[in-house]
């Protein structure tokens, strides 16, 4: 049987460029976009990066104590992307709700900057911190601490569990988390399925540990 790997949808957009990097990826896994989620049943679950805090919360309060269960008591991977990441937190200035809460900590709105556009848009780096470079599974083989990525968001997570920052961005004159990870929970502030290489490797790497999660 195929490992499963499934992209929840939050009925806010299109998640095609998400489906197909984790196809060129993985081409032998199975791939399911569904808004419903059956406890058990995937390898590896993405939170992906569309739409809006709050208006996430009419999927994920559904789903919320199965991916928790998944992911905490099983090890289940989860890959969280730009919102997807932010609902790893467990709350945001965006919107009512509450995240998955696998973090500590608030997502909050860039503060007003003179010459700082928000939101966040385009290519800009991330730094990995060098503790986390030798042991972070999302950042294996990519060579060097300093990498380009893909951005789009006008909020970011205030961690409270700085082990878990693996790498950090800086916007203007504020920095943020743009890598997140703790054993088996992965998040990235940043776009990876548009991200090139980088951003492949990255997909890849959690990939990886879809498939040895689904050989246990």
């Amino acid at each position: 049987m195929r490992a499963l790997i499934q992209i929840l949808d939050y009925g806010s957009g299109n998640l095609f460029s998400v489906k197909d990097s984790i196809s060129r990826a993985a081409p032998d896994l199975e791939i399911k976009t569904s808004s419903e989620y059956v406890s058990g049943q995937p390898d590896g679950l993405v939170l992906p990066g569309v739409g809006s805090f709050s208006s996430a919360q009419r999927i994920l309060r559904k789903v919320k104590p199965d991916i928790k269960r998944d992911a905490e008591r099983s090890g289940m991977p989860v890959l969280g992307i730009c919102l997807g990441m932010q609902l790893m937190f467990q709350k945001s200035e965006e919107g009512p709700g509450g995240g998955l809460s696998f973090f500590n900590g608030e997502v909050v709105r860039f503060s007003p900057e003179p010459g700082v556009k928000v939101p966040h848009m385009g290519w800009n780096t991330f730094e990995i911190s060098v503790n986390s470079k030798e042991k972070s599974i999302l950042c294996s083989d990519l060579s060097g601490m300093k990498q380009w990525a893909y951005f789009v968001h006008s909020f970011y997570p205030k961690s409270g569990n700085d082990d878990a920052v693996v790498a950090c961005t800086i916007y203007g004159s504020q920095m943020f988390p743009s890598i997140i990870e703790r054993q088996n929970i992965f998040g990235t502030q940043f776009h990876p399925e548009k991200s090139s290489a980088t951003g492949f490797k990255l997909i890849e790497n959690f990939v990886k540990c879809v498939s040895q999660y689904s050989r246990r």
